[in-house]
C-alpha cells in the first residue's frame, strides 16, 4: 500500500513540474456497489485528483480516492489509485474512461479472507467508464460506472460500482 501511495505521489509531482496545464482538485459523492448475489451496498467517496492536460480535448485524471460503503451494518471500504483518460466532447462535457485499482477492507472483505484465506484477494481492479460536465471554470459533477475484472474470490466476489458526486479544481 506504501508503494502504491509514494507512486500516486510521485505522479501528482511530476504532473506540477512538466505539464504545462496541470490543475488539482477534490470530488466527493454517492457511491453503490453491486455484490454478486445482488446485494448492495451504499455511502459515500471522497477523493484528490490532477488533471493533466495532454491536449486541446484530451487529458489524464490520476486520483487518490477512499469510499466507504454498508449494507446490514457491514462495511465495504475501498482505497483506489485511478487513472482516468478524459476526452472533451464539448467544452463542458467530457467522456472518462480507465482503470481503478481499489484494496477492499472492513466488515465483509474481512469476513471473505477468513472463510477463504489465502484464496481471498483484496484487490479490486476494475474498467471505469463516465461523464463528467464542468457547471463553471472550477465545480463539476460527474457520474462513472465501474466494472470489477477480478474476483475477490475464484467463482464468487465481484464488486461493480456506480459513483456520482461534484468536484472542485484549484
Amino acid at each position: 500500500m506504501k508503494k502504491l501511495f509514494f507512486a500516486a505521489l510521485a505522479v501528482f509531482a511530476f504532473a506540477n513540474i512538466n505539464a504545462q496545464d496541470t490543475s488539482f482538485g477534490l470530488s466527493a459523492g454517492y457511491i453503490s456497489n453491486s455484490f454478486d448475489g445482488g446485494d448492495s451496498a451504499s455511502g459515500f467517496s471522497v477523493a484528490a485528483f490532477a488533471e493533466i492536460d495532454l491536449a486541446e480535448s484530451f487529458s489524464v485524471q490520476p486520483e487518490l480516492g477512499y469510499s466507504n460503503s454498508s449494507v446490514d451494518d457491514a462495511t465495504y471500504n475501498l482505497f483506489n489509485v485511478n487513472a482516468l483518460v478524459k476526452y472533451n466532447v464539448t467544452e463542458e462535457l467530457g467522456i472518462l474512461a480507465g482503470p481503478q485499482i481499489g484494496f477492499a477492507s472492513g466488515d465483509i472483505p474481512d469476513a471473505l479472507d477468513e472463510l477463504f484465506g489465502d484464496d481471498f484477494s483484496s484487490m479490486n481492479l476494475q474498467l471505469a467508464i463516465g461523464a463528467s460536465y464542468d457547471i463553471t471554470e472550477n465545480i463539476f459533477v460527474q457520474a462513472r460506472y465501474g466494472f470489477q475484472l477480478n474476483e475477490h474470490v475464484d467463482g464468487i466476489g465481484a464488486v461493480n460500482t456506480i459513483n456520482g458526486g461534484v468536484g472542485y479544481r484549484f
